[in-house]
């Protein structure tokens, strides 16, 4: 699969520059949060195939990667309002940037582990990745989780659309009203919700401005 790696240039920036707009709304109160990482996947096959779940109308040879690396400073706002340190290897993330055969800009997603501490199921580590496409509006455009081996509902769509076309001024807290979690699964549930809004932060700072 071929795809375009750019870390830097002005063909990206104008690319990025409506999500860049967007991701400057306010932040809203603070929202319920636990430690967490970038999930990785160990071959571009296996990240293609991901992305194009958030982005199905993407070009599939179109895609680009912005690479950015978090300065001291945007590194202690991250960390204020997420409320936990960042992992070395998260301060350098990757976003994926996707767009139609046309070269109209669709998105920009990224791979988010929520989870540290190891959780077991039968035997097994319970892994939990989340992917989080963003609109060019500045709003999460869809989310999936991969390989998940918890109750599948946590998957589905019935659960993961509720974080639709939400921003980092709206409500990320799984307490029944607006949002409702898997039942019997509310600490993942939370735990999806938390990697959404991680998602939008962390591309406000990298592409927008605060």
């Amino acid at each position: 699969m071929a795809y375009r790696a750019v870390e830097s240039g002005t063909m990206l920036k104008r690319t990025i520059s409506l999500i860049a707009i967007a991701l400057t709304l306010g932040l809203g109160s603070p929202q319920p949060s636990a430690e967490a990482h970038l999930a990785k996947w160990g071959s571009w096959e296996i990240t293609h195939r991901n992305l194009m779940k958030l982005f199905p109308d993407a070009d599939p040879n179109a895609w680009r990667i912005k690479r950015y690396t978090y300065g001291t400073e945007e590194v202690a706002f991250l960390e204020k309002e997420l409320g936990f340190e960042l992992y070395p290897e998260d301060k350098q993330p990757e976003f994926f940037v996707a767009q139609d055969a046309s070269g109209k800009l669709l998105g920009v997603a990224i791979f988010i582990d929520p989870r540290t501490k190891p959780k077991i199921l039968n035997g097994g580590i319970l892994t939990l990745e989340v992917g989080i496409g963003v609109d060019a509006a500045g709003k999460i455009n869809r989310i999936r989780v991969y390989d998940y081996r918890g109750n599948v509902e946590l998957t589905k769509e019935t659960f993961l659309n509720q974080l639709q076309q939400r921003t980092l001024g709206d409500n990320f807290a799984m307490d029944g009203r607006d949002l409702k979690a898997v039942e019997g699964e509310p600490e993942e549930s939370q735990l999806v919700a938390n990697a959404a809004r991680e998602a939008l932060l962390l591309m406000k700072v990298a592409l927008g401005r605060r």
